[in-house]
Formats: structure tokens, C-alpha cells, sequence
């Protein structure tokens, strides 16, 4: 009964327990704690990574004489083998779903810490590893081709079996290449193990250090002007003095004190601070870089560790506790600058000035309320007031070289602890003083061996990956697959019932102290309302890091573009077939009742459903504008209504009472998009039959629809912004969905789908004979993006919706606005504007191409640089165009899947012409930073730094390469006319061409020389 009225007592005042003579370190946040011993002195405590300490055992045996077996058994289970021996492939095929499931868990051992670290410290197994990769290698490529030549002879069953086992040796091969062999590469690269061997503390911290580089640099693609990490470590006080005196003896003591000193967090900079018999070591690393190309500030930040002396001498100290932060920036609020770039902390403030007072800088040193370092992902919508509300209540002001809006976020968490909060609290009372969408990670030094997590709103989002040996949190799913397939997913958007009234958003505190999964996750809601976690909970991603990686091109666009003629072959392959019966040849389009529901096919063979509506958003959108197209041309016959409409104005369309005689087909490449799902939705409650061409297997979308036809693999990720194969598989998947339904309602003939297979399946092969002319699109792009400001596309009939997709990359690409129309109607419309106009003619009728050309005419007698996408052997644009892209010969209806590549390759190339353009002045930009650096450290002043003989002839020679750019017109997609005219005038002054008394007619404002 006690006990009881004390578990009510403590549960009405949020207690969450109750101990005696306990340190404050070993309970949970909130608990009553009679007698503490506590150790701290205080009574309180976006990618990033947490170990365990309590990790469960694991066995030293190393699976790779099990690998090395189970490679040789699956030779004993080929296609060949098995139709030899005539064996069930669904079932004995590789070996079986189990046996490569098997073989799967048995690389995940070698990943575990003890597992790669046998594996790191000993050659041999590394050579074994090799060897069997080269295995693995040869057999993948035997079944591929295997696959290929029984590609249109199979059932579905057995299609799917031969494509998804295939896909899981893949995996197999990649965790072992990348994940274990490449890993340990790059582990070598980041410590300094000729300096202290293999050590197992070093090569464990370096894993998890490397695993948070290879996530930032997967997280790049959604944002890269900056990047930083924080590494958080706790050691007890001798081992400090051990690491001292070891840095004494290296001559690193002074550096070691000189970068404690700075107040604003930048790069290299180090925070201690003693908390009673324990120390707290903060690195910091940070890159910022306007200009650069995907991996740069990665690679920057790796060489920064590998560099950092005193940070190789810390490694193989023994701590207490360890965390890492991580952040890849795309800015909103603030310059991009290393000041701003996160993580951010709570240092750097200075008095305000206020009564006549200069500002000055607040000591930094021993801090009471500890060091906290905050990432942000989103915006504080309000963080001006809050920034005046800090200033008022404090006198103290942010540094000026700080602008990012997440500094305040670290300030309230510090006024809430200085206001004798737990960290906790403080947390979630900071938080909840945010408005707008944010995910936003921190650590300190008042709570070791924490993270804490929030987020809420729908612009972002937060992934907790439980691998075995520690929480991996992620902004993206792409975050974390390299180490678990495993996560929680939090969720800010979901508004319930709180403790007083409605609440949104949730916190997680992850603890170090724990043996991982979901006991060591505290979460409840922004009031304070526990959140329990059952193991339902957790869900089960199949991407893995394959389908994610950059690989090793330069970008993801290129990356995928090229995949493109795959992700066709794989959305065709096993969807549609040719069979033999006597002599003749009949075709089947093999889309099972997942696709199709019985209930739908029933409906469609009594001719029950009168419209068909193709939907999606963005590039979905023009691809449902493209299937419409197809199935138009499939019901040509009939009366059945088909059209394409945006998910966003579906809703125009619901005003009867009923869509029973309505087929909605939804495209989205993720099976998240909103506005989408929302109208599928929409369309089922008012009886509509719905079905889904969506790329993610198990996506939201996939659980709303009838049925569900996938795209490639249903694991083609894009990670691009801008897409491009899902576009082209949505289109292709239209068409066999297309056939099926038109079958279904007899208006066509096996004779006319026979064709219609036949020139699907060519599809994989003309892609890349356009890709393999990328070098020639691409000098045609270099040649002539840069010489008009304004674009356009045109096209007619299905082109234009090339026409349209094109826009949307080209604005996507170049930052430009870029208008598309049919081409009949450019004439008429902009062109006194003598635009760059991309002509999409390939595979239109000879009578409209007839007409395209005399548009073409007209273009090009307006001033216009009209570029013509052809077939090849057209010759009749060649006196009008500047440039004609010649592509292979396609069927009308399917020329927005071969205009819309060469479109997409010339966008690609457009954009790196403009961005070496901007090269140029950047890197003049940096030399003239140079001279005056150097100018400034040979005691010159300004004056005299203009007038030096050798800064004006770097001037003028610069000048006169940028003369000869505008006279290329290389520079009016760039610069605005008057901007050009400045920089010349400006550059005129500082060659000692033009004299100052003339500047203030120029500009307006008075110039002055010595």
C-alpha cells in the first residue's frame, strides 16, 4: 500500500522514479534521488552516432570460412543448374531465400565492432574477403546474363525470384566491397595507426567516425554550403592528466590551451570544461564553402582529423562517455560562414553596449551552465524576438559574425539551466519556444552520454536507426542503412490529447548508458507526456547503401540519368512477354491482381468505368500527363474519357457524389507526396477504383490504392532533387498498365500489343544510344547556354510533354525561369525576347515536323538559338538550327521518354557551363583576397596596394578576359546588364584606366585616391 501511494505520488508530479545514495548519472531525467552522490557538482545535464555501453556480448568467431562455404554452395544453385537437374527455382534458386538471408547476417557480423575489428588488424582475412568478392563478382555476372536471355520466357513468380535473389547477392557483394573492405580504407586514412598501431579503443571510434563522414556525405545532396561535427568526450581526471602529459611530452600543450581560447565555435576549436573529478573535452571541425562540388567539404573535414595532432593523441585515451553531432548545411538564416555553420554552441556572447558602454567579450572560461552544441534542421520563425528577448533579460548580445538562427537555440537551453532546470526540461522548454518546422539535435557536457533529439512540423524530419552496437540518427533514412535496416521515425506532425489539451511535436533522450534498442530511448511529447515505444513500433526499411551511394560520378543527376535505361529494362522485364505457339507469336502483359484487383477487372470487362485519371505532382505530373497519352491512344476506339490532372486541383473534380465509373492512377516516385495521397484519398471515398506506379516498395501510397504496379526494382532510389529515371519507368509502367487496361475492354488487337511489346522492350537500348552522345549534347550546351538569357521549350502533341518535363529540370538545374509551350504557339507568344528555344521534334509525324520546321524558320529569322532535338536523318532543320540533336527513331507516343533524356543531358551540361562561368570570377575574387593578404603582411596600406603596378596589371589582366566573355556573350544568363557594366567600369578604375575625378559620374558617390 506504501509503496503504491508513493508511485501515485511521484506519477502526479512527474517523477519518473525514486532512489536512494545513487549518482545523478546512473537515473533516469526526472527521478527523486534521497541522499545523491554525485561526481558532476551540477545537479544537471544532424547526423550523429551514440554507442552503447552496455552492448550485448558478441561471439569473436568470424563467420568467413562460413562465407567462403556458402559461396561455393550457391554455384550449386544456378538457373542452369537447376533446370539441369530440374529443380523448383522459385524455391531452390541461389540457394533459397533463406540461405542468402543467412548470408546476409553472417556480413553484418564482420561490421559489428569486434567482427571488423579482427577483420582491420589482419591481412589475411582481408585478402580472404577480397577473393570472395572476385567470386561473388563472376557468378552475379553469369546470372545476369542468364536473366537477360531468359527475359519475355518466364512467369511473373519465376521473374521475380530470378530478379530479387540476383538483388540480394548484390547487397551481399556491396556490404562486403564497400561496407567492410572499403570501410577499413577509410578508417586507415582518418587515424594516424603508424603512430599507435591497431588499437582497438582507436579503431572502434574511427569506425563510428567514419560511418558519420560516409552519412554526411549522403546527406550532402540535400544541402552542402557548409559542414560540421562535434566530438563529444568525458574522461575521469587522471586519465586527463595522463593525456596532458602525453601532449606535453609531444609539444602540443600550448596548441592544445590556444584553441580553448576562441569565443566563437569555428573550425579546430576545443572546449574543456572540469566537471568535479571528470573532464570534458568538446573538437570541433567546420567547413563553409559557397562554391564546391559534392564530397569537397566531406573530404575537408576528414583531412582536418587525419591533420589534428592533438585530437590523434586523444583517441587512444580510454573515456567515460562519447558522442558525435554532425550537420551538412543548406543556408536560410545567416551567411554561410564557419561562425554559423553548425553545430553551434552557447558561447560567444558579449555585453550589449547598452548605457554608453563598449561591448566587450564574456570570459568563457569554466562556465557554470556547461557547453552545448546544437544542430538545426529548419528555420525558428520567430528567433528575431527571441534574439531582442535574450538581449533585454541578459544585456548580452551574440557576436556579430553570428547570424544563424540556431544560436538561440543553444541561449534558451542555457537561460532554462541557469534557471536550476535539468537539462531535460531545459530542452523541452527551449524547444517549445520555437515556432516554425524544425528537427534539432544537441549535446552537453551537463548529461554525458546523451543526445537529445526534437522535432516538429512537417518540413523536416528526424530517423533514429538501432544498429547493434549504437543509435545512428539521421535527417534521412539514407542516414542510417548502412548500419541498420531498423528504426524508429519521429513524428512532429501527430497532434493528440497532452497533459493540458492538445499537443504536437516529440523529444527523444538517447542514453549511452544503456544496452541500445528501445531501452535506451526516452521520448514523450513537447508537453511532457511520455511516449512508450513497443517493438511494433520499430520499422523495417529494405534500401540499403547501394542504392544510395554517388558511386563515382560527380553527381547524382549524372548518376541517374545514366541508371535510366535499367530502371526501364527492370520496370518491363517480367511485366510483358512473347510466346511461341506454332509458329506464331502472341503476346502477354503480365500484371498479376496486386496490380489489378479482380474487382477492377471485372468492372473494365463490363465496361463499367467511364473515366481514367492520371495524377501526381512535379515531374509525377507530367509523367501522368504522358501515360494519359498512351492510354488515349490504346482507347482510341471507345468513349472512355482519359486525362491527366495535378494531385493539387483532383479535388476540382469531386463534386459528384459518386466516382464509381472512375479509375484514378496515382504516380509519385516516394509515396509520400501530400498532395497526392491526399486526393487518392479523396477519390476512395467517393467510390473511385485507385491504383498507384510508385518507386518505393511499401510506401505511404501503397497502402491507400487498389493495387499497385512498381517502378524498376521498387528500391530505385533517386536521390537527385531533381528527377529523372522515375519519370522515364512511370512512363514505361503507363504503357504496359495502358495495354492491360485496354485489353481488358477489347479495344485492341494482340497483333497491335505484340508491337507495342516489341518497342518497350527496344526502349532500354535507344536510351543509350542518346547517353552515348552526352559529349557531343554537352558541347552544344557549353557552346550556347550561356548566350541567351531567356529559354524555352516547345513541343507538340505527346512532346510537349517533353517539353514540360524538360522545364522543370532546366529551372531545377540553371536557376532560371524557363517558359514551354507548343511550338505553333511560340511564335505568336515572346519572341522580340530572342530566346534560346530547345525544339522537341524526334518522333512526331511527318506533317507536323513539316510545320516544326517552318516554326523553326521563324525562330531562328527572329534572332531566336533555336536547338532541335531530331531523329536521326533529319536534315531538313540544318539551315535553321544552331544545333541539331539527333536521336534514334521512336514511336510517337514514347518520344517524351527519348526527347526528354536529351533534354535532360543538355540541362546537365547547361548547368556546369554556368557554373564554370561563375568559377571565373570566384577564383578572381580569391586571388585579389590573396594579394591583399599578402600586400597587407609586407606593411602596404590600401593606397598603396591600388596604386602598385603589379595588383593593377592583375586587374587589367582580368579585364581583359572578362571583356572578351562579354563579347561571347558568356555572361547574360548570369549577370544582369547593369552589373556587367559596373564591374567593367569598376575594373577600368582599378587598372589606372579611367581617372577617380570621373568615378562619382559613374557611380554616384565620390571616389578618392592618395
Amino acid at each position: 500500500m506504501i509503496l503504491k501511494r508513493i508511485k501515485t505520488f511521484l506519477k502526479e508530479r512527474g517523477l519518473t522514479g525514486l532512489y536512494v545514495g545513487r549518482s545523478l548519472e546512473t537515473v533516469p531525467e526526472g527521478s527523486l534521488v534521497l541522499f545523491p552522490y554525485d561526481p558532476w557538482i551540477l545537479n544537471c545535464g544532424i547526423t550523429g552516432i551514440l554507442a552503447f555501453k552496455r552492448r550485448p556480448a558478441q561471439t569473436a568467431d568470424l563467420p568467413i570460412k562460413a562465407l567462403q562455404n556458402k559461396v561455393e554452395t550457391l554455384f550449386e544453385y544456378t538457373w542452369d543448374r537447376l533446370e539441369a537437374n530440374r529443380l523448383d527455382s522459385t524455391e531452390y534458386y541461389l540457394g533459397g531465400k533463406d540461405f542468402l538471408r543467412d548470408m546476409k547476417q553472417a556480413c553484418d557480423v564482420l561490421k559489428r565492432q569486434e567482427g571488423f575489428y579482427e577483420v582491420f588488424s589482419s591481412n589475411d582475412y582481408q585478402e580472404q574477403l577480397s577473393a570472395l568478392c572476385t567470386r561473388l563478382e563472376g557468378l552475379i555476372a553469369a546470372e545476369e546474363k542468364a536473366r537477360m536471355q531468359k527475359t519475355g520466357r518466364l512467369i511473373p513468380e519465376e521473374h521475380e525470384v530470378l530478379s530479387n535473389r540476383i538483388v540480394q547477392l548484390k547487397d551481399i557483394l556491396w556490404s562486403l566491397e564497400r561496407e567492410v573492405l572499403e570501410n577499413i580504407e577509410k578508417i586507415k586514412a582518418l587515424g594516424r595507426f603508424e603512430q599507435y598501431g591497431d588499437n582497438p579503443l582507436a579503431v572502434r571510434q574511427f569506425k563510428e567516425l567514419n560511418l558519420i563522414f560516409n552519412n554526411l556525405d549522403r546527406l550532402e545532396v540535400r544541402g552542402r554550403d557548409s559542414a560540421g561535427i562535434s566530438l563529444f568526450f568525458a574522461l575521469d581526471d587522471n586519465t586527463f592528466g595522463q593525456f596532458q602529459q602525453t601532449l606535453q611530452e609531444a609539444s602540443l600543450l600550448d596548441e592544445f590551451e590556444a584553441r580553448q581560447t576562441g569565443q566563437v565555435l569555428v573550425n579546430r576549436d576545443i572546449r574543456v570544461n572540469r566537471h568535479g573529478s571528470s573532464v570534458a573535452l568538446v573538437f570541433t571541425y567546420k567547413v563553409a564553402a559557397e562554391i564546391g562540388s559534392l564530397g569537397d567539404n566531406v573530404e575537408y573535414l576528414r583531412r582536418q582529423v587525419r591533420e589534428d595532432p592533438v585530437f590523434q593523441h586523444l583517441i587512444v585515451f580510454p573515456n567515460l562517455y562519447a558522442t558525435t553531432l554532425a550537420h551538412t548545411r543548406w543556408a536560410s538564416v545567416g551567411e554561410i560562414s564557419e561562425a554559423n555553420c553548425h553545430p553551434v554552441d552557447n558561447f560567444g556572447v558579449e555585453q550589449s553596449g547598452l548605457n554608453g558602454r563598449d561591448p566587450v567579450v564574456v570570459p568563457e572560461q569554466n562556465r557554470e551552465p556547461g557547453i552545448i552544441h546544437v544542430c538545426l534542421n529548419g528555420d525558428i520563425d520567430n528567433y528575431q524576438s527571441l534574439k531582442r528577448e535574450y538581449e533585454m533579460e541578459t544585456g548580452k548580445a551574440i557576436a556579430g559574425v553570428i547570424t544563424t538562427d540556431t544560436k538561440i537555440i543553444a541561449l534558451q537551453i542555457e537561460k532554462y539551466l541557469e534557471k536550476h532546470k535539468t537539462l531535460e526540461e531545459s530542452f523541452r522548454l527551449a524547444v517549445n519556444d520555437f515556432e516554425g518546422s524544425q528537427a534539432i539535435a544537441m549535446h552537453s557536457d551537463v548529461a554525458p552520454g546523451k543526445i537529445f533529439l526534437a522535432q516538429r512540423g512537417s518540413g523536416q524530419a528526424m530517423f533514429l536507426g538501432l544498429a547493434g552496437d549504437h543509435y545512428v540518427l539521421a535527417s534521412e533514412i539514407y542516414g542510417l542503412v548502412e548500419e541498420t535496416t531498423r528504426y524508429l521515425k519521429m513524428d512532429g506532425e501527430k497532434v493528440v490529447e497532452g497533459r493540458s489539451g492538445k499537443t504536437r511535436g516529440q523529444i527523444f533522450v538517447l542514453d549511452q548508458n544503456s544496452s541500445g534498442g528501445l531501452e535506451g530511448v526516452t521520448a514523450m511529447y513537447y508537453d511532457g507526456m511520455p511516449i512508450e515505444f513497443s517493438e511494433q513500433d520499430i520499422k523495417e526499411t529494405e534500401i540499403t547503401s547501394r542504392d544510395i551511394d554517388r558511386q563515382n560520378y560527380p553527381h547524382y543527376f549524372l548518376k541517374e540519368i545514366s541508371e535510366s535505361p535499367l530502371s526501364v529494362e527492370q520496370t518491363v522485364e517480367g511485366r510483358v512477354a512473347i510466346t511461341e505457339e506454332d509458329g506464331k507469336q502472341y503476346p502477354q502483359i503480365l500484371l498479376d491482381t496486386s496490380v489489378i484487383p479482380a474487382r477492377l477487372e471485372s468492372t473494365l470487362r463490363q465496361n463499367k468505368i467511364r473515366r481514367v485519371f492520371f495524377m501526381g505532382q512535379g515531374t509525377a505530373g507530367v509523367a501522368a500527363s504522358g501515360c494519359s497519352t498512351l492510354l488515349r491512344n490504346y482507347l482510341n476506339t471507345t468513349d472512355i474519357r482519359v486525362a491527366a490532372l495535378k494531385a493539387s486541383e483532383f479535388s476540382g473534380f469531386m463534386v459528384d457524389d459518386t466516382l464509381e465509373d472512375t479509375l484514378v492512377v496515382a504516380i509519385t516516385q516516394s509515396g509520400t507526396t501530400t498532395d497526392t495521397n491526399r486526393a487518392v484519398d479523396m477519390a476512395r471515398e467517393r467510390g473511385a477504383h485507385t491504383l498507384a506506379i510508385v518507386n518505393r516498395r511499401d510506401s505511404d501510397i501503397t497502402f491507400k490504392v487498389d493495387g499497385v504496379l512498381y517502378t524498376s526494382t521498387g528500391r530505385d532510389i533517386e536521390m537527385s532533387v531533381a528527377s529523372t529515371k522515375a519519370y522515364y519507368s512511370q512512363i514505361a509502367a503507363g504503357s504496359i498498365l495502358g495495354l492491360r487496361l485496354a485489353q481488358l475492354v477489347g479495344s485492341i488487337t494482340d497483333d497491335f500489343v505484340l508491337a507495342e511489346i516489341e518497342h518497350l522492350q527496344k526502349l532500354p537500348a535507344l536510351m543509350k544510344r542518346v547517353l552515348a552522345k552526352h559529349k557531343e549534347i554537352g558541347r552544344s550546351a557549353e557552346k550556347l547556354a550561356l548566350t541567351r538569357n531567356y529559354w524555352a521549350i516547345v513541343g507538340s502533341g505527346p512532346n510537349k510533354t517533353s517539353a514540360d518535363e524538360i522545364r522543370i529540370k532546366l529551372s531545377e538545374l540553371c536557376y532560371k525561369t524557363v517558359s514551354s509551350d507548343v511550338v505553333e504557339d511560340k511564335k505568336h507568344i515572346d519572341l522580340s525576347a530572342e530566346p534560346l528555344i530547345l525544339v522537341c521534334a524526334a518522333g512526331n509525324r511527318e506533317d507536323v515536323v513539316s510545320d516544326i520546321v517552318k516554326d523553326t524558320a521563324i525562330f531562328k529569322a527572329h534572332e531566336a538559338v533555336p536547338i532541335v532535338i531530331a531523329t536521326e536523318g533529319e536534315t531538313r532543320f540544318d539551315p535553321y538550327a544552331d544545333v541539331v540533336i539527333t536521336v534514334p527513331e521512336v514511336k510517337e507516343h514514347f518520344a517524351p521518354i527519348i526527347n526528354t533524356l536529351a533534354g535532360h543531358i543538355w540541362g546537365y551540361y547547361a548547368a556546369l557551363a554556368i557554373n564554370e562561368e561563375s568559377r571565373f570570377m570566384f577564383d578572381f575574387r580569391d586571388q585579389i583576397n590573396e594579394h591583399l593578404a599578402v600586400s597587407v603582411d609586407q606593411g602596404m596600406d590600401m593606397y598603396e596596394i591600388v596604386l602598385d603596378e603589379g595588383f593593377r596589371e592583375k586587374v587589367a589582366r582580368f579585364y581583359g578576359a572578362f571583356r572578351e566573355r562579354i563579347r561571347q556573350h558568356r555572361y547574360t544568363t548570369a549577370m544582369a546588364l547593369n552589373m556587367a557594366s559596373d564591374l567593367t567600369l569598376l575594373l577600368k578604375y582599378l587598372s589606372g584606366r579611367l581617372p577617380m575625378s570621373d568615378f562619382e559620374f559613374d557611380f554616384g558617390i565620390k571616389g578618392t585616391a592618395p
